[in-house]
């Protein structure tokens, strides 16, 4: 999928600002019942979901490795004024950030990723001690999600007991998941879920 292409129109999509707002709805709670002050935003797009949560953090970080998206993320925060926001074009993977923070969330990114145990590592160095780490994702499909795009070569979802084992070989405590929304494609249904676990 070319995200740089798809950047400028990505907003314009009713199902992805479902998605970003029912994932929100998510996580705001978790933000204020443990007074969590920074949040990083990996693989942020545009930026869509973090809109969402800016009245509830401090600061938030969002990171994408897409020029294309980080320059509609740049666009969209300056014409809200979100002075707590700022973006970074970057692969944490590869060139982390010289910060933690008390929440990491990801929506739809973690599928595209290869080396999935690594992104692991380095949410879990992302965050600070205490530190929340929230994955929302496909449950495991059968590849037909990604059936338009024959160069897709990332994963078809995840079983989340064994995406839950990996987060707990990287460092994660009380991991738990559950289905929070589920996306409409082609007539068929998709459930994402939501996988949280802590740093301790």
């Amino acid at each position: 999928m070319r995200f740089d292409e798809a950047a400028a129109t990505w907003d314009e999509s009713p199902a992805r600002q479902e998605r970003s707002r029912a994932l929100a709805d998510e996580l705001i709670p978790i933000i204020q019942t443990n007074r969590l002050k920074t949040g990083l935003d990996f693989g942020a797009a545009t930026g869509l979901l973090s809109v969402y949560l800016t009245e509830y953090l401090e600061q938030i970080v969002l990171v994408d490795v897409s020029e294309g998206m980080i320059r509609e993320a740049r666009r969209k925060i300056e014409q809200l004024g979100a002075a707590n926001m700022e973006v970074r074009c970057q692969d944490l993977l590869t060139v982390p950030l010289n910060k933690q923070f008390d929440i990491l969330y990801t929506l739809m990114t973690l599928h595209h990723i290869k080396d999935v145990e690594g992104a692991l590592k380095a949410f879990h160095h992302h965050l600070r001690p205490g530190g929340y780490c929230c994955i929302a994702d496909l449950d495991q499909e059968d590849g037909s999600f990604h059936v338009e795009f024959p160069d897709f070569d990332g994963h078809n979802g995840f079983d989340q007991r064994e995406l839950k084992v990996l987060m707990e070989k990287a460092g994660f405590t009380a991991v738990q998941s559950h289905i929070f929304y589920s996306i409409e494609h082609e007539g068929r249904g998709y459930p994402l879920f939501l996988m949280g676990g802590k740093k301790e």
